[in-house]
């Protein structure tokens, strides 16, 4: 994978300032027939994302329904006597109607399993913000990386600063972040290296969805447990960046979910775990 920063002196490309967070992105002068194709796509996604959610309120249902099923299986009913031809067989005699159904015959979804279905579900939703924000090139492949979170009910997207959805806001707090990681950390933070790696890694979707985020709600993550969901791997440079941005914003706890279902999780400056 390879993302890019930007071409300017301060390691990214100006952005067209924008009052609005998440609708950032100028349209331009679009046809009519530009407009109506990209409208119909949407709704198309839309209509795909609602199927899908069917689907899973379909499977959960049916998951109930197997799991309060009862079956005939009676642990108390008695069975032949060892030393009988038949020894260990299940008999009538004596044997109550009462059944219930062991819990090793539960059927359950796994945490992988679980995980699959988020996961699933956190790209449509990257999808349709996608296709709202107009984030595919010419021959429709992504254009750049996209982070997805919800905290307290609100859906909160970041992406890298190449991307027509990165504001000056945007700008403006990844350079606010740099300037202090800098100053903390100068063994890590070369002023130097002005936006190269990994100073690079401020500009990516990740840093700026959790950026988001704590402005959503008054500057700080403190006491935060998210899940940000990528539609891309998490680079090196993130790796050993994102720690540090966490500090910064009050140390939530933060699992990154990549796009093959693949977590890893921070807190206290270092990474906890890798699944």
């Amino acid at each position: 994978m390879i993302r890019s920063s930007s071409g300017s002196a301060n390691g990214v490309r100006s952005a067209s300032p924008s009052s609005a967070v998440y609708r950032p992105g100028l349209e331009g002068d679009a046809s009519d027939a530009t407009s109506r194709a990209r409208t119909e796509r949407l709704l198309l996604d839309a209509k795909r994302a609602a199927t899908l959610r069917h689907k899973f309120t379909l499977m959960d249902i049916t998951t109930q329904h197997i799991a309060g099923h009862r079956s005939h299986f009676n642990p108390d009913q008695p069975r032949v006597p060892a030393g009988n031809p038949d020894g260990g067989q299940w008999t009538s005699a004596g044997g109550g109607t009462g059944s219930r159904l062991a819990a090793a015959d539960r059927p359950r979804l796994g945490p992988r399993s679980a995980i699959a279905i988020a996961v699933e579900i956190a790209k449509q939703v990257i999808k349709a913000y996608r296709a709202k924000q107009l984030l595919w090139d010419l021959f429709g492949h992504k254009d750049g990386t996209i982070a997805y979170t919800i905290i307290d009910g609100t859906k909160v997207f970041g992406s890298n600063s190449t991307s027509r959805a990165y504001t000056s806001a945007d700008e403006a707090a990844a350079l606010r972040l740099r300037d202090i990681l800098e100053e903390k950390y100068p063994g890590r933070f070369s002023a130097e290296n002005v936006g190269q790696i990994p100073n690079d890694a401020l500009f990516h979707a990740e840093t700026t969805v959790l950026v988001r985020a704590a402005r959503e709600k008054g500057g700080t993550l403190a006491d935060r447990t998210l899940t940000v969901y990528v539609d891309d791997h998490l680079c090196k440079r993130c790796q050993a960046v994102l720690p540090y941005v966490g500090l910064e914003l009050g140390n939530p706890t933060v699992t990154f979910v990549d796009p093959d279902g693949s977590t890893k999780t921070m807190r206290d400056g270092a990474w906890l775990s890798s699944k």
